[in-house]
């Protein structure tokens, strides 16, 4: 898929619409993690059919999965679901970096290389 570049203000403008979404990948990927017998339930339920506790696990990650899905069709880079930091494609002094945003934060004030990572995070 090719790279989605936004401006500031673009990116601004599609926070409303991502903070859901991301707020909610957060929240199933820390239900199917809490549940440590999830390799134990997707193992029985290949024998058996399934059951409640397998339904709900597969709801759940195919929810999640829908999630990741669209973020990738706008282009948006996905680093932590638990912080819900996301990164996206922006064009600054001729060079590709990234804008960097994460849940929490109230709008997007930072950038950072494309090789440095949040490490890398400077104002914009």
């Amino acid at each position: 898929m090719a790279e989605t570049f936004y401006s500031v203000d673009d990116a601004n403008a599609l926070l409303p619409t991502v903070r859901p979404l991301l707020e909610r990948i957060r929240a199933q990927q820390a239900e199917l993690a809490k549940d440590k017998s999830l390799a134990l339930v997707r193992e029985k339920a290949a024998q058996n059919g399934g059951g409640t506790p397998s339904r709900h696990l597969s709801q759940l990650a195919q929810t999640m999965e829908k999630d990741l899905r669209q973020l990738q069709e706008w282009g948006i880079v996905l680093r932590d679901p638990a912080t819900g930091l996301i990164d996206f494609f922006h064009k600054r002094e001729g060079e590709t970096v990234f804008l960097c945003w994460r849940l929490g934060e109230g709008k997007i004030e930072w950038f950072h290389p494309v090789n440095t990572g949040i490490a890398g995070r400077e104002r914009l």
